[in-house]
């Protein structure tokens, strides 16, 4: 009896290792379909390439739709390359028109509005994108980049009357296709960033067929020439898997020396992409974000900031529960700000600048530094971020802890009794424990100088929402740059910005004035002071306190080869290699 019991558990031993082997090949073996799992930090409204913004849909996008243009995977300063462009642009007019060849026979995934025939790409698809980010009724965030640049797009949306099915039939002057494998675009002014706007996903194709067949509605359709074609949502995660069709494209041969030490340059001149099958799980809770990488069920983890303690043991060693699994910790900068702000068009923290000071000088910003990031992150000491040109690194700290001044300002403001005291409502970016967390740092420090302090905790969507309708009192924000370049942020201050990214509702002649002296300057010495001049007068009005800048402690699981993160470069998913 105890032999047959030893050989019936000998048995199903063998079951259960031949079935983690299973599951190992499906996941790992080259031989077999692979599956990579990653996770997003929140939901989002819309897949609309003119309507996406927030990182998570832009990182869902990057894998399916393809721009002219992308950044070189493995080379910082970052550099431009042609994506289905086939070259960079031929320069025309003093560099107002940009003549631009597309590749040959790329493949659109499969759609019904395709009736069953393969389509290829063609440069009227991105006529179509660009006349669709012209519409004032889709709200483009990406529309302010191409207004008063590329002629006729600021009278488009006029010119149609808003209706969508007149937009193929409708010329736009600066936008042309001059054959199906050549656009031409013509601008006011020579754009020294255009190549970087071209680049976006705002400048993703989009074919007639579907914008008929959606009737110009993009937010749950996703349809491109990229590595992945999307599956659609199931349970609680984007799906893509492989695209058949797609073209003969290579992992990178060259790369800084970053790539070089990290040996990211293993599978130089390989067929890209890897990876078969991807799921993007939507997991807003940081936990089970936490748990989920332990367990395996996703295979990449950008640590959130409240779980780095959690990475070391007591001698500042990688946890013995990481090194179990033989887990590696890479840690990144990223180009990312983040600051405190104001509706500058609300009757109390928007039209009284003593308590913008006041709030100010309240905070502790090394306190916010260690507690928000667990001194991780740098404090900001500027708008712009390290590694962008016209940033100074050795610039002072404008605002400093001083309790003690802070009461000043709120005596200056009108505010000398604890029973005129005003109370100011604190938005979140987020419904995370990071958020709450933040939240409470801040609530605790204004009270501390006497100010009441009420939280309103959102959702990160309706943070958005909300936000880019001016209807939000004060609140922290932050901004992945899309490109590397000043200008990125600056916009967001821009008035006609407002409603939209410009959130803080602020508004300056002057500013406005330089930032259009900016965009048509090429000179960069000239670019960084006229940024330096902006910067001054926004500190100077205050509708922003800076706080920190942003990094990333990213965990990876040994099989994950030739990963490297980056908040501008999106479309890395085709790089990565998944190895037992």
């Amino acid at each position: 009896m105890k032999k047959r019991t030893l050989l019936f558990s000998l048995a199903f031993l063998g079951i259960l290792a031949l079935g983690y082997l299973g599951w190992t090949k499906l996941k790992f073996n080259s031989n077999g379909p692979s599956l990579l799992s990653l996770s997003l930090d929140n939901a989002f409204d819309s897949l609309d390439p003119a309507k996406a913004y927030s990182d998570d849909s832009l990182l869902i996008s990057a894998q399916v739709l393809e721009p002219l243009y992308q950044y070189h995977y493995l080379k910082r300063p970052y550099e431009i390359q042609p994506l289905v462009a086939e070259g960079l642009p031929l320069l025309e007019a003093k560099g107002k028109l940009l003549k631009i060849k597309l590749k040959k026979n790329i493949h659109y995934h499969d759609h019904p509005a395709f009736k069953g025939k393969p389509r290829f790409l063609t440069a009227e698809d991105f006529v179509i994108q660009f006349k669709r980010l012209a519409m004032k009724s889709l709200k483009s965030p990406g529309k302010s980049l191409f207004s008063g640049l590329i002629l006729g797009f600021d009278d488009f949306g006029d010119k149609i009357n808003e209706d969508w099915k007149k937009i193929k039939s409708t010329p736009l002057e600066g936008v042309t296709a001059l054959d199906d494998q050549t656009l031409i675009i013509k601008m006011s002014r020579s754009e020294p960033n255009m190549l970087y706007y071209l680049a976006l996903n705002f400048a993703a194709p989009v074919p007639w067929e579907i914008l008929e067949f959606q009737e110009n509605k993009l937010d749950k359709d996703l349809i491109g020439t990229g590595p992945y074609e999307y599956t659609g949502f199931s349970s609680n995660y984007f799906g893509m898997k492989k695209f058949g069709n797609y073209r003969q494209d290579f992992y990178p041969s060259s790369g800084d020396r970053y790539a070089n030490v990290e040996k990211l340059l293993d599978s130089s001149k390989e067929k890209i992409p890897f990876i078969d099958e991807v799921r993007f799980y939507v997991t807003s809770q940081e936990e089970e974000r936490w748990a989920m990488f332990l367990n395996r069920d996703i295979d990449l983890l950008t640590v959130p900031k409240t779980f780095i303690p959690k990475l070391y043991d007591p001698n500042g060693e990688l946890s013995a529960e990481l090194k179990s699994k033989e887990v590696k910790l890479k840690h990144f900068p990223i180009l990312a700000n983040r600051w405190l702000s104001f509706n500058m068009k609300h009757p109390l923290v928007g039209k009284n600048d003593f308590l913008r000071r006041a709030i100010a000088y309240a905070i502790d910003y090394s306190k916010y530094v260690q507690v928000l990031s667990q001194n991780t992150n740098l404090r900001a000491n500027s708008i712009l971020v390290p590694g962008i040109s016209g940033y100074l690194p050795a610039k002072d700290f404008r605002f400093k802890f001083d309790p003690a001044l802070a009461k000043e300002y709120l005596n200056q403001a009108g505010f000398d009794k604890p029973e005129k005291m005003p109370t100011i409502t604190y938005s979140t970016r987020g419904n995370q424990s990071i958020h709450l967390m933040e939240a409470e740092f801040i609530k605790q420090h204004l009270e501390a100088i006497g100010l009441k302090v009420q939280i309103e905790v959102l959702s990160f969507p309706d943070f958005i929402r909300k936000g880019r309708a001016g209807e939000l009192m004060f609140f922290t924000d932050n901004w992945l740059f899309d490109y590397p370049d000043g200008e990125n942020i600056l916009q967001l201050l821009v008035s006609r910005n407002f409603p939209g990214v410009n959130k803080s509702a602020y508004s300056n002649e002057k500013i406005d004035q330089l930032y259009d002296e900016l965009k048509q300057t090429t000179n960069l010495d000239q670019r960084d002071r006229i940024i330096q001049q902006m910067e001054e007068i926004v500190f100077n009005d205050l509708p922003w306190i800076p706080l920190m800048y942003e990094s990333s402690f990213v965990l990876q699981y040994p099989e994950i080869k030739n990963f490297r993160k980056s908040s501008i470069i999106r479309n890395y998913v085709k790089y990565l290699k998944l190895e037992r």
